[in-house]
Order: C-alpha cells, then sequence, then structure tokens
C-alpha cells in the first residue's frame, strides 16, 4: 500500500503535525537549556523551562497551518453545547482524585527497575508567586496543548482512522510527549478522555478548561502544602477513600454520558493508519527515546 502525500490524507496531516511539535520542543530545549545555563536567578530559569513546551507547540502550528495547508478554525472549532463543560469538570474531577493509586502502582513496578520519579521545579509559590505559576503552568499548556492534540491532531485523525482509534491514538501521543514515565498511566488516560470530550463536542473549549483545571488544582495543592510524599492529597484515610469513591463515579458518570452521546463516530479510511505512523514516526521515535532514557537519569 503506497504511502498518501500530506493533501491527500487527514491521518499523515495529523502524524506530520505531531512529529513538527516533537522537532520543535527537541529544538527550543536545547536553546532554553543554553539561555538557562547562563542565568543564575534560579526563579527566571524555571519560568523559562515551563514555556518552552508552549512556545514550541505556538510555533509547530504556525508551521503546520502554512507548511500542511490546515485551517485554524477546522482544527479549533469553539461552539458547542454547554454540557460539555459539565463533563469536563466532572472528568478531570475523578481524573484528579481517582487515579492516583492507579498511577502510584504504575510508578511502584518502575521503581523495582531503579527508576527515582523526578521532582518538578516549580517556581516559588509564595504570595503572588501562585498566579504567575498558574499561568505558565496550567494556563499556556492547556491552551497550547489542547489546540495540538484535541485540535490539529484529534480534528485529522478523526476524518482518517475514525474516531475510536483516534481517541486512543491522541491520548497515546499526548502522554509519549511529555517524556515522563511516572505520568505515563495518569497522562494517556487524561488524553483518551479529553480527546473523546473534544470528538462528541466537537470543540476544544471544553478541553481546555479541563485541562485547565487538572493543572491549576494541581499548583494550588502544593502552594497549601496539600501534598504528600506519594504525590497524593494529604487527608485522613477516612476521607481518602470518600473522595476517591466520589471521583471513580463522577469520572465514571463523565464517560458513560459521553460514550451514550448520540453524535455519530466517524469510520476509519483505507490505509489511513498505516499513513498516520508513518507521518508520526519521527515524533513518536524521538519522544520514545526521550521516554526511556528518563528511566535512567544520567
Amino acid at each position: 500500500m503506497n504511502v498518501l502525500p500530506l493533501k491527500n490524507s487527514c491521518a499523515a496531516k495529523a502524524g506530520a503535525v505531531y512529529s513538527a511539535a516533537v522537532c520543535f520542543y527537541i529544538v527550543l530545549s536545547v536553546i532554553f537549556s543554553l539561555i538557562m545555563g547562563g542565568i543564575n536567578n534560579g526563579e527566571v530559569a524555571a519560568y523559562l523551562n515551563f514555556l518552552c513546551s508552549p512556545v514550541a507547540i505556538c510555533a509547530a502550528l504556525f508551521a503546520s497551518t502554512k507548511l500542511f495547508n490546515i485551517p485554524l478554525r477546522s482544527a479549533a472549532s469553539l461552539k458547542c453545547s454547554p454540557k460539555y463543560y459539565l463533563i469536563g469538570v466532572l472528568a478531570v474531577f475523578g481524573l484528579l482524585f481517582a487515579l492516583s493509586p492507579l498511577n502510584g502502582l504504575f510508578i511502584s513496578l518502575l521503581e523495582k527497575i531503579g527508576y527515582t520519579a523526578p521532582q518538578t521545579d516549580l517556581p516559588s509559590l509564595e504570595g503572588g508567586g501562585v498566579a504567575g505559576v498558574i499561568i505558565v503552568a496550567a494556563l499556556f499548556p492547556a491552551v497550547c496543548e489542547e489546540l495540538l492534540f484535541r485540535g490539529y491532531i484529534l480534528s485529522n485523525a478523526n476524518l482518517g482512522v475514525g474516531s475510536v482509534r483516534a481517541v486512543f491514538l491522541t491520548g497515546f501521543l499526548f502522554s509519549l510527549y511529555h517524556g515522563s514515565p511516572a505520568q505515563t498511566i495518569y497522562q494517556f488516560i487524561c488524553g483518551c478522555v479529553f480527546a473523546l470530550i473534544a470528538v462528541r463536542s466537537g470543540s476544544v473549549l471544553p478541553t481546555m478548561l479541563a485541562h485547565f483545571l487538572n493543572n491549576a488544582v494541581i499548583v494550588i495543592l502544593e502552594a497549601l502544602s496539600l501534598v504528600n510524599a506519594d504525590g497524593n492529597v494529604a487527608m485522613p484515610y477516612g476521607a481518602f477513600i470518600a473522595v476517591t469513591v466520589l471521583a471513580a463515579l463522577s469520572l465514571a458518570g463523565a464517560l458513560v454520558w459521553l460514550i451514550l452521546d448520540k453524535k455519530p463516530a466517524a469510520a476509519k479510511q483505507e490505509g489511513e493508519v498505516k499513513n498516520f505512523f508513518i507521518w508520526g514516526s519521527v515524533g513518536i521515535f524521538i519522544m520514545a527515546l526521550v521516554w526511556i532514557l528518563s528511566l535512567f537519569p544520567l
């Protein structure tokens, strides 16, 4: 089966956008590292570290719009029913407080082969610093990553490989892009849930809201020193069980609501899965290598 050119394959465009985003991210990471190496102010360096990915994504989206002929409006629709915002809030509450045990189990398995989860170096959260961190660690990633994954990539993958495959492939790429073994399970499930919301709603706005709330709540909990050494919210055991159960029910309810949605799913087009992986192979290979190297940092 021949590989289709970009102009004839939506799935190829989705894969190409991912590869472009990864290449921009790697190049800018090197540039930002060189800049941060010459900065004595740790706060400035920390902010630059968080800005690297959003800047890379913006550059990749601009390049993709020009090179791959993907109109911004078609990839980032803003109109949808208000119910999807409620579904997004329910889903993110469930994701935040119901997946911790599962993610902790995965980290425990990685630790058996010598992996140590790194600590995230946030800028100062004292005083007005919380607002600045929420902007760079919650707002910017929510907008930029949703435009990339649930906008440009998902919208094209959905038309090529079909809705079901597009949801799981987008979740896979979203998790892999972060290159974090410790967050692999959480980010994969988040990526799939956000993709399902975007497919059903036809918009990136509900997922932007959910993504922002996810990151912002984590920052606020850190600022209030409510996160323990295991990465869970510090609370009495009984309260932890109650919140976990409620969160699981919230996530399950959101998923059932989405699955029962009457919006028809897109069908798979012949040969498009292959086109997706061929054009996305560069980005997938690079980030898979980053993920593996992250298991055993030098």
